[in-house]
């Protein structure tokens, strides 16, 4: 319970009756209790505690006059705790790929035109892609990122875009048109590709993950070019396909914001 002066007083002290209900005995608290355990007064609680029993936040034992944490407050919790679960359950998808094709292996998602990895597997071999989890880069020179942008229409693209395509490298695509033409591809076969546009001498194969249909995140697999064959690419679509599978039927019984977990 902060007193910080810049905290804004009815705001905090909604606050204090959370806290203090959800960590203090299981019966709940009276009105008066609550009043003494927080020193404030009747009159101000009551109109608070009202609104938190009307929004589910607090239930109230009508025969003891005791306040206890509602369905709300768990509701809220739950779903905390469902983006740390997701995550677990990510990073197993990502080991599975890589303990078997032996590339690394990364999931990101979009924010503002550009990826964010959330989790990665380092490949086991001594040459392999760098990168880390935090790292940003431009969605459209990206194999994860053209997986991100694969429902965005060219006209969404310019406005997402507005200064234009700058180049990563000498084989980044800088024309709206040939991307555009790129994530038609991505559509029809599902999924993206990048040969060398974000790192030389690095290929990525990358698919998208919804939830209720809407794109909302992408796991790829990064192979140094002189490890890339049809045949390495037909296993890592395959182990990329099953993962996405796996993932978004996790994803219908949970609801994740990714963008929280930034």
């Amino acid at each position: 319970m902060g007193d910080n002066k810049t905290n804004h007083r009815s705001t905090s002290r909604v606050l204090d009756i959370l806290e203090l209900i959800s960590n203090g005995n299981n019966e709940g608290y009276t009105l008066t209790e609550i009043a003494s355990k927080l020193n404030v007064p009747k009159s101000s609680l009551f109109p608070m505690l009202h609104t938190l029993l009307d929004r589910q936040y607090l239930s109230l034992d009508a025969n003891q006059g005791k306040y206890c944490i509602g369905m709300m407050l768990f509701q809220v919790g739950s779903s905390y705790l469902d983006n740390f679960n997701i995550m677990n359950d990510i990073t197993t998808e990502l080991q599975n790929i890589t303990n078997v094709c032996a590339e690394a292996s990364h999931f990101a998602i979009l924010n503002n035109g550009n990826i964010i990895y959330l989790a990665k597997i380092d490949s086991p071999e001594p040459i392999r892609m760098i990168s880390s989890v935090g790292k940003s880069l431009p969605a459209y020179g990206t194999g994860l990122g053209k997986s991100l942008l694969m429902d965005h229409s060219i006209n969404e693209l310019r406005r997402l875009y507005p200064d234009g395509l700058k180049p990563m490298t000498q084989y980044t695509v800088t024309d709206f048109d040939l991307l555009d033409e790129q994530l038609s591809k991505a559509r029809q076969c599902g999924f993206a590709y990048e040969v060398e546009e974000s790192n030389l001498y690095i290929r990525c194969i990358s698919i998208p993950i919804r939830q209720n249909n809407k794109i909302v995140a992408a796991i790829s697999v990064a192979v140094p070019t002189f490890r890339y064959t049809q045949e390495k690419a037909d296993l890592i679509q395959h182990l990329l396909l099953n993962a996405k599978h796996r993932l978004e039927s996790i994803l219908k019984t949970i609801y994740v914001d990714f963008n929280n977990l930034t």
